[in-house]
């Protein structure tokens, strides 16, 4: 909530530019503005391919009607719109991110989709979409969003170096380790140092990390019942110890605290690590990328389960194109299009008949690590906000194996900071 207050202030001040200007589109009857952090103009991103194929689509049965789609930050995508609602300058469609939606809902900017289209699905079809994430947008009965890149922090890892050394893929955390230290090593092409297990820890960019599926696989949760950061404890002691043990073991750099999630998946792509901790959504991106066979690269869900996330998209209450918006939003969940951010964008299918028409082989079978990923994984709560907790936790691994802080210490300051930030 601290983001969101301090760009709502700045918008209010006007001292900030929530938006490019909208392109004057002559004899046009309407434009819908959409905030996503896809850009349908880059043609080697398979998800921004297959929005760009969807918008083309849209505008050619929909004479009169131009999509203009504003790529955004997605750090701050959402607390942007929050703060443009109050201007006035908010987009038709928003892309809200998980931790966040509450604080949108809470606010009343979201507009009701059974008001704009999904009263009027057949029982059939909700029932092919009803699962954690379209039940994870409900409040009162109505359901305000709809789930797209649906995700879930997995384990990747290279299935040519477990071969090679006769392991078995890790269904522990033990065996983690085990693992990994066994992987860590030299490449033999390259003379480079490989490392079996890859983290990062930055508390600007970066998904959560292991030790929040360490604790999760302890006690069900990172946080009380009335919101409050639960991670100083004997389970987050012992998931910082065990995070401390795979750094001073050599399995995962010292440099891991100044590493960004980005920097992560690059070093990967170039051999740097064995396995590491991503959103499952990357897989045909980082396949592409790969300085080895792309079919090496697989994920495994992480042991204890892993965390849930993806987008949730929304129309703005606001907006005077609030029909249309819907039609567009409506557009990107059929079953012609699911094929397509499966097909084109390497997701996760949304719908479970188009589950049912994929052919599993050794390039996609990732697909059905994810699906079974979205049943046994764990879900952040949406009966209010919880604003920073992945930076709060990579902030206590900094102060423990950066300051030499006592893992106990470094965790009750997150809490306090996690809680402070989010009103507790």
């Amino acid at each position: 909530m601290k983001n969101v207050k301090k760009l709502l202030a700045m918008a209010l001040s006007g001292t900030m530019v929530l938006s490019a200007a909208i392109p004057a589109f002559a004899g046009e009857e309407a434009v819908v503005r959409m905030w996503t952090f896809l850009d349908p103009t880059n043609t080697s991103n398979g998800r921004s391919v297959a929005l760009a194929q969807m918008i083309e689509e849209f505008e050619a049965d929909n004479p009169g009607v131009k999509v203009v789609v504003e790529p955004q930050d997605y750090t701050t995508m959402t607390a942007k719109f929050l703060a443009a609602t109050v201007t006035g300058d908010a987009p038709d469609i928003i892309w809200c991110a998980r931790d966040e939606l509450s604080g949108v809902l809470d606010a009343g900017a979201l507009e009701p989709l059974e008001n704009l289209f999904l009263s009027e699905w057949a029982e059939e079809d909700i029932a092919d979409i009803d699962d954690a994430f379209y039940r994870f947008g409900e409040r009162d009965g109505k359901h305000y969003v709809l789930s797209l890149s649906k995700n879930a922090i997995v384990l990747y890892y290279r299935a040519d170096l477990l071969e090679e050394a006769g392991l078995e893929v890790p269904t522990t955390f033990d065996e983690l380790v085990t693992v990994a230290e066994a992987l860590t090593g030299e490449e033999e092409e390259t003379g480079m140092k490989r490392y079996g297990l890859g983290q990062c820890f930055s508390t600007q960019n970066a998904d959560s990390p292991l030790l929040a599926n360490y604790i999760i696989n302890e006690q069900g949760s990172l946080f009380a019942e009335d919101g409050t950061a639960n991670w100083a404890n004997e389970a987050g002691v012992a998931a910082m110890e065990w995070t401390k043990s795979t750094v001073e073991s050599g399995i995962t750099p010292m440099e891991c605290l100044n590493t960004s999630g980005e920097d992560t998946v690059t070093e990967f792509e170039a051999g740097k690590y064995a396995m590491f901790p991503l959103g499952a959504v990357r897989v045909p991106t980082i396949k592409d990328a790969a300085s080895f066979d792309p079919n090496a690269v697989q994920i495994a869900e992480i042991p204890g389960g892993c965390i849930l996330d993806g987008w949730f998209v929304g129309v703005w209450s606001g907006s005077e194109n609030k029909e249309m918006a819907g039609k567009f939003l409506e557009k990107m969940y059929t079953k012609e299009s699911d094929k397509l951010w499966v097909e084109l964008g390497g997701q996760a299918p949304v719908r479970k008949s188009t589950m049912e028409e994929i052919e599993l082989n050794e390039s996609n079978a990732y697909l059905q690590v994810m699906l079974d990923a979205f049943t046994d994984g764990w879900f952040v709560p949406n009966n209010m906000g919880f604003i920073g907790w992945k930076f709060d936790l990579n902030g206590a691994v900094q102060e423990m194996l950066g300051n030499g802080a006592e893992p106990m210490t470094a965790l009750e300051n997150a809490a306090a900071n996690f809680n402070s930030a989010n009103g507790r």
